[in-house]
């Protein structure tokens, strides 16, 4: 089994992958390697539980009649047969089909603690891999993954693009579109294709403790983006109160983010963890619960302000 920044070294295409993870941005490359270059006629999407499940592995299991095959199948978690896979990895007359099961779960399933027996017998196969898309452990990893995706970008810029953009989702869909554009490098490029979120700058300015401008934020975020604000709230939420008990167990701030799974929301509140204590992360969540209510009832206006003035 590898994560996504072992495979990326080398980047191996095998006959056969399984990919999960929740760095949608990392499957996407992934998926991306295994098609590259194949001709349009040799490219197929298959989505199981909408499809019956015996058509699906009719075609993965059949010969190409084009000279070869790529498949990309999504939702591979559905699948009740899964244990064809391994067929597909030894049957030596399907040497020029390929596929990405793409499972759409954090994790490889496990059965009583071990890797579910068709990982396992694909893991072992020569021509089948899996592969899990994890952020990279360390914040410069991912910095060097975000300037590989935008041609000709430095470390730098890869920073505050991945700063500005807040996960890397939302970096690799805006190096994505600069390529599509052509556009080079530069702070307005990164602006044009990557606008700042108004959820995340009422989040960023709530847990720096300015109070002010995020109450200006919120007074002036589109009511729509309610749901984003809580969301992120949440997950920053349970980042620093991460980060705060490594800090209670003696690490450095940067030592604390760093065992965090969320690393970039981490690093975003680590300066500000050690002001959230259990106490008041449980009526931080209390606050997001009530506005959560709130907005799914009905309330026209006033959650983000009423967020803001309990945080």
């Amino acid at each position: 089994m590898a994560t996504f920044a072992t495979w990326t070294g080398k980047r191996p295409v095998r006959r056969v992958t399984w990919v999960c993870g929740d760095q949608t941005a990392l499957v996407r490359e992934v998926t991306g390697a295994h098609c590259a270059g194949a001709p349009d006629g040799q490219l197929v999407t298959l989505y199981a539980g909408d499809v019956p499940e015996r058509d699906i592995w009719d075609l993965l299991l059949s010969v190409p009649v084009s000279g070869g095959r790529r498949a990309v199948i999504y939702g591979a978690e559905k699948l009740q047969a899964p244990g064809h896979v391994s067929l597909l990895a030894h049957a030596p007359e399907l040497a020029a089909a390929y596929a990405v099961f793409v499972d759409g779960r954090d994790d490889f399933a496990r059965e009583d603690g071990e890797m579910a027996p068709h990982l396992a017998a694909l893991q072992a196969a020569k021509n089948g891999q899996l592969i899990r898309c994890c952020a990279p452990g360390r914040l410069e990893a991912q910095i060097e993954l975000v300037a590989s995706w935008w041609p000709g970008a430095s470390l730098t810029f890869a920073s505050a693009l991945l700063k500005r953009a807040g996960s890397l989702d939302g970096a690799w869909q805006a190096c994505r579109t600069a390529r599509l554009a052509d556009l080079k490098p530069e702070p307005a490029m990164a602006a044009a294709v990557c606008p700042r979120s108004p959820a995340g700058d009422l989040a960023d300015r709530l847990f720096a403790g300015d109070r002010r401008g995020a109450m200006e934020a919120a007074q002036a975020l589109p009511h729509g983006e309610t749901v984003a604000v809580i969301g992120l709230l949440a997950s920053r939420l349970a980042a620093a109160e991460s980060v705060a008990a490594g800090l209670h167990d003696g690490l450095s701030p940067r030592e604390a983010a760093s065992r965090v799974p969320e690393r970039y929301a981490a690093t975003r509140v680590a300066p500000y963890a050690a002001g959230y204590q259990p106490d008041r992360v449980r009526r931080c969540r209390e606050l997001l619960a009530r506005a959560d209510s709130a907005y799914r009832s009905g309330a026209p206006a006033g959650v983000t302000e009423a967020l803001v003035a309990g945080w």
